[in-house]
C-alpha cells in the first residue's frame, strides 16, 4: 500500500507542473498537505530533491548515446 502511494505521488509530481514547482519550493508543506503516514513522509522527503530537479532524466542520459 505504501509503495503504491509513493508511486502515485511521484507520477503526479512528474505530470503536474504546479505540484512539481510547489514541491521544489516547499517540500515540507506539500508533504504535510498530502497527509502521508510518517513512514511515507520520510521516503517522500528523501525523494523530494530528486523529484524537483529541473532537468529531465531523458536529457541527462544523452551522453550515453
Amino acid at each position: 500500500m505504501e509503495e503504491r502511494i509513493i508511486q502515485e505521488f511521484v507520477h503526479r509530481v512528474s505530470t503536474d507542473e504546479s505540484l512539481h514547482v510547489e514541491l521544489a519550493s516547499d517540500p515540507d508543506g506539500v508533504i504535510m498537505r498530502e497527509g502521508f503516514s510518517p513512514r511515507v513522509a520520510r521516503v517522500v522527503a528523501r525523494l523530494a530533491p530528486h523529484l524537483s530537479v529541473e532537468q529531465s532524466i531523458e536529457t541527462s542520459y544523452r551522453f550515453w548515446a
